[in-house]
């Protein structure tokens, strides 16, 4: 049979663990299944900075940001960790944590038809203030088919 590819965009929210806690309840025993946490994140500018006050204010700035991102990085490691935890081999569990080049919805979307994936797990509050903006949500769902689409709310 072939491997389920899950992909999960992951934004470090309580619907997300509450998305993770479903993907294990639902997954873990299956052999044939691979899950994928994706997260994008806004990428620092590299800015060439002239010793003034103002541009060692802006330098402590960007050190901080780059600080997060990197944080960040080690946080969906944990993430990671936590399916390992719970079941999943190795094998079945990565992640994918990279620079934004374009707007969230077409990131999910363009990785999910290059890279095959059979499933997308998304989370969606009532609030639009969340990971998946209704712009975004509405962008993904109509825009992928044959792929299955669960959404926790």
């Amino acid at each position: 049979m072939d491997e389920n590819k899950i992909l999960f965009p992951y934004n470090f929210t309580d619907m997300d663990n509450k998305a993770l806690d479903y993907i294990v309840q639902t997954y873990a025993d299956c052999e044939n299944v691979g899950v994928t946490l994706f997260h994008v994140y806004a990428p620092v500018p590299e800015i060439i900075l002239t010793r003034n006050s103002v541009m060692e204010r802006m330098s402590g700035n960007l050190h901080y940001l780059r600080q997060q991102v990197i944080e960040q990085e080690d946080r969906i490691m944990e993430v990671k960790q936590r399916l390992l935890n719970k079941g999943f081999q190795t094998n079945q569990v990565n992640y994918l944590y990279l620079p934004r080049k374009r707007e969230l919805a077409k990131e999910i979307i363009i990785l999910a038809r290059d890279k095959g994936y059979n499933t997308i797990v998304l989370t969606r509050s009532g609030a639009v203030t969340g990971f998946f903006k209704a712009s975004v949500f509405e962008k993904v769902v109509p825009s992928l088919k044959n792929i299955n689409i669960t959404i926790i709310t």
